[in-house]
């Protein structure tokens, strides 16, 4: 054993990247080498180097080749990884947010109207081009990356899961791509985000079921109850003595703003119009168009419109009135081939956390007493059978 003030940290936390995936403590994979915790310490923060036997005692604990724990990593010239972009036309210089599905390195940008809501937040890497080819230069090493879970779907307590997906001693972290439920599911289908969440207000609960079997018929996803929310008419505070209801959308003074085209929020608008008989041109507003519930909220702020459709928790924090309609059903979906990795694992384990629910709850008009629980949908799956006639 060596002294190595100058080691390479980068290369170095390998081993406390490994350890972790290994589910052990420093103090454990100590004891099974036959060195010291601080020893260990010491070899993660990267100030020592072990002799070949050492080497090779980790290697064989933690499953992989001497190589993969101490082979050289450049800090003076980060290595590009080459991913797939969802975004293509993106600037080289883009923060990206990076993460590894169906076997192939995929990119979305970390900032977007969407996200920027929120503030700034933590990035994976930045793009950059070479030969017309996009590629990403990594903040952190690929082995941590790998264990990234993008979730896709426009809840606003889905943000609560980058926080709450990192409080595990595992690698990787969890981030958001804000959009709408048939955006969502579209993103998973093709293998760009490793969950999707969606909310259909149909005539049963069974709604969303139905929308995750059109695009997969043969059940290979599972669907999880997230949360329930109250849905409703947000109101520029101004505006509300001239609405009462979806009637007085066809009212020329009034300014209404949409979701996007298959949105759950627009599915629902077009399914309430039809059922009023009324058409979407007598709608003012009907074709102006937001891609997230903030941004709704904040073109009525803004004096740009002044109704749209959304949460109670987003009414109640841009200060809006709020008229109730239903409550919505935000369900999370999982192909079943993802449900063993340990991030994703991790991840439903502390939705299902009395903790995180009561987080949830503090929302207003959020439930959370069923997030994590599998939806059944045997119902959906077998046809209905009419009603039996009884006999006289």
């Amino acid at each position: 054993m060596k002294s190595s003030p100058d080691a390479k940290p980068t290369a170095e936390n390998k081993i406390s990247l490994r350890r972790r995936l290994a589910n052990l403590q420093q103090t454990e994979l100590a004891r099974r080498c036959g060195v010291s915790r601080q020893f260990i310490s010491m070899l993660e923060s990267g100030r020592v180097q072990p002799n070949v036997q050492i080497a090779l005692q980790l290697a064989a604990e933690l499953n992989c080749s001497v190589e993969d724990l101490f082979s050289a990593v450049s800090t003076n010239s980060p290595q590009s990884m080459a991913v797939q972009l969802l975004q293509p036309q993106l600037a080289p210089g883009t923060r990206l947010d990076v993460a590894l599905v169906a076997g192939r390195w995929i990119g979305h940008a970390s900032d977007t109207m969407a996200s920027l809501s929120n503030g700034f937040a933590e990035a994976d890497a930045v793009l950059a081009w070479s030969d017309g080819k996009a590629g990403a230069v990594p903040h952190r090493p690929t082995l941590d990356l790998e264990h990234n879970i993008a979730i896709a779907g426009c809840d606003p307590a889905l943000a609560l899961l980058r926080g709450a997906a990192g409080a595990t001693s595992l690698p990787g972290r969890c981030f958001w791509v804000n959009c709408g439920s048939a955006r969502a599911l579209q993103l998973l289908a093709d293998g760009w985000v490793h969950a999707a969440g969606l909310h259909y207000a149909g005539e049963d609960a069974d709604e969303n079921i139905r929308q995750v079997r059109r695009f997969d018929p043969a059940g290979n996803w599972q669907v999880l109850r997230f949360t329930r929310w109250e849905q409703g008419w947000m109101i520029r505070p101004a505006a509300q003595k001239m609405f009462g209801g979806l009637a007085d959308l066809t009212n020329k003074k009034l300014r209404f703003i949409n979701r996007e085209p298959g949105s759950g929020t627009r599915h629902w608008l077009d399914a309430q119009l039809a059922l009023a008989g009324l058409k979407s041109p007598s709608v003012c507003g009907y074709t102006e168009e937001c891609t997230s519930h903030w941004e709704c909220a904040r073109a009525l702020v803004e004096n740009r419109a002044d109704v749209a459709i959304g949460p109670r928790a987003v009414a109640s924090v841009f200060g809006l009135d709020f008229q109730p309609t239903l409550e919505v059903a935000f369900d999370l979906v999982v192909p079943k081939s993802y449900l063993d990795h340990p991030r994703l694992q991790a991840l439903l384990q502390r939705v299902r956390s009395r903790s995180f629910q009561k987080e949830v709850e503090t929302l207003s008009g959020y439930h959370a007493g069923e997030a994590g629980t599998q939806r059944d949908d045997d119902s959906i799956a077998k046809p209905r059978q009419p009603p039996q006639k009884s006999k006289k």
